[in-house]
């Protein structure tokens, strides 16, 4: 089962709990409901095969359940009761002085769970761990003696961590990692996400169980406490699927978003029907950029490109379906813009950029036009002045560079707080934010579309050139978007940018075709992803089409 989720903070998950445990008609009902949750991912991931490097190693199927004082230990506690019907369960007690969460213990017992004295050394005869000791509670991250035995478990015992509702020392609201914590391959979560399952790899898989009292949930107390207080929240997606685990019910995984609109061109549709994007990219020194950047376009819509350059030869020689210029100005007719990958950030690029703030179409900057801006104080108040959508789609380095170049606006460093500053550097330059990188996260100043975060689900875009590919591909798909957005009255909603989300994930979903091969996964380059752009919108757009 799968589901787009939305994320909210601590505060108001901590709220939105509480009512309906002021409600429960029985001790420990919601936390039986999280726990029976626990129990069946830690069964799923026991019964899948284990890696070979780890039945190599392993010399038995035991459960180790790692308990801490609050409500995950009795989460943990109960499961593990529910577990050791048909496995070998153990725990060991974190809590400070002793503390755990008495009836969960007494039931873990009463079932047959064994508790330990301290942390075992001999690690073979464990299948599975399961983290139980801190949850979203927890801060400062855990001592250095347990963070070294949680070390030898991922890194020489290659245990499999299930993680329960956040890993243990992430800081649940910004997914920032104190120097020990648990990384978890797997964490579950309940009703809806924490901030930290949007940004945070130590989260592994995140999978959610609804919780409630009867037609009540957690998931729809916050969803209408957002609504009933004209607030926004974070949409969290996941471009590709995990393949590892069949979750069975109560566990919902992420999926992918589309905006539902139709890929086949209309019966009295034409080239420039599905919106012309027109592309600065690419120089003498990085002649690949401009063909990489044509080429996530080209293979996106349908629609006709434009190319403005100095390698037009060189792009037409690779796509000739383009169609070229020398200048922005020579153009004919486009829908949106990209300019930056490869151009460089001389006179004359800074020249050309100045000239498309000036424009009144949907514009994507990225790459050197984003050091332009960071170098550039007048060209920073033409973006801020613009009336037209912009979204600048930086990595971290870009990011902190555009970040240090503004005064006094408290924008934190996106290492300990990236959805804090993204949005942050959002609301600064009032233009669309796109932080790119495995958790990519985008941000809309003025809207009430909150926060967008997509967990590529591979990190195969980690390549030379990707990035050009990427702003292609978005770049097409704002055209496309800025085309229809002219037919349609939607206040509040900048529908060109939010066709970044649908570029985002049919890139990811590229990245992770381009490496699959009859033998396995291999490394893959850019170009490969720009070629498999065609499946992947396919398999983002019909999921049920796939294997037919």
């Amino acid at each position: 089962m799968s589901l787009r989720s939305h994320a909210y903070p601590v505060d108001l998950i901590r709220s939105c709990e509480q009512v309906l445990l002021d409600a429960q008609s029985a001790p420990d009902q919601l936390m039986r409901q999280a726990a029976h949750a626990v129990a069946v991912a830690a069964a799923t991931m026991v019964a899948v095969p284990a890696p070979t490097i780890l039945r190599v190693q392993a010399t038995g199927q035991r459960i180790l359940l790692l308990v801490g004082a609050g409500g995950n230990g009795g989460d943990a506690l109960y499961a593990g009761a529910e577990l050791a019907a048909n496995h070998t369960v153990e725990a060991v007690l974190l809590g400070r002085e002793g503390r755990v969460h008495e009836r969960a213990l007494t039931a873990f017992q009463t079932a047959g769970g064994t508790v330990l004295d301290g942390l075992p050394e001999d690690l073979r005869p464990y299948r599975l761990v399961v983290d139980g000791i801190l949850g979203i509670g927890g801060a400062g991250g855990l001592g250095p003696e347990l963070g070294s035995w949680l070390e030898r478990v991922r890194e020489h015992h290659y245990i499999p961590v299930l993680a329960v509702d956040v890993p243990s020392g992430v800081e649940a609201d910004t997914g920032a990692l104190p120097e020990h914590h648990v990384t978890a391959d797997v964490t579950v979560t309940f009703g809806a996400l924490r901030h930290a399952h949007a940004v945070s790899p130590a989260c592994g898989e995140v999978i959610i169980a609804e919780i409630g009292l009867g037609e009540r949930t957690l998931s729809r107390d916050l969803l209408r406490h957002v609504i009933d207080n004209d607030g926004s929240y974070l949409m969290v997606i996941r471009a590709v699927p995990a393949v590892r685990y069949d979750w069975p019910p109560p566990l919902q995984t992420l999926s992918a978003y589309s905006n539902n609109e139709p890929l086949e061109p209309g019966a009295a549709d034409d080239k420039y029907s599905g919106g012309v994007v027109g592309l600065c990219a690419g120089s003498v020194t990085y002649p690949g950029a401009a063909v990489l950047t044509v080429l996530g376009a080209v293979r996106a819509t349908s629609a006709m490109v434009r190319y403005v350059g100095s390698q037009k030869l060189e792009v037409v020689r690779a796509v000739p379906e383009v169609v070229v210029s020398d200048t922005v100005a020579d153009t004919g007719r486009v829908q949106a813009w990209v300019v930056g990958p490869g151009r460089g950030t001389d006179d004359a690029a800074h020249d050309e950029l100045a000239e498309l703030l000036e424009r009144p179409e949907p514009l994507l900057i990225d790459a050197d036009a984003l050091t332009l801006l960071s170098r550039h104080p007048e060209l920073r108040e033409k973006l801020r002045k613009r009336t037209g959508s912009v979204l600048l789609t930086p990595h971290e380095g870009e990011f902190r560079r555009l970040a240090e170049s503004l005064e006094d606006t408290g924008i934190p460093d996106p290492t300990l707080d990236r959805l804090g500053a993204v949005r942050a550097l959002s609301d600064a330059l009032n233009c669309g934010v796109l932080l790119k990188g495995r958790y990519t996260v985008l941000s809309f100043p003025g809207t009430r579309l909150g926060m967008w975060a997509i967990d590529a689900g591979s990190s195969w875009a980690a390549t030379p050139g990707s990035g050009d590919v990427l702003a292609g591909v978005i770049g097409a798909w704002l055209a496309r978007a800025a085309t229809w957005a002219q037919h349609q009255e939607v206040e509040g909603f900048p529908i060109a940018l939010l066709s970044a989300c649908d570029g985002l994930q049919v890139h990811a979903m590229a990245a992770w075709l381009s490496a699959q091969t009859p033998d396995g996964p291999a490394p893959t380059s850019a170009s490969r992803i720009a070629e498999a752009i065609p499946q992947a919108t396919a398999r983002l757009k019909h999921p049920d089409f796939v294997g037919r």
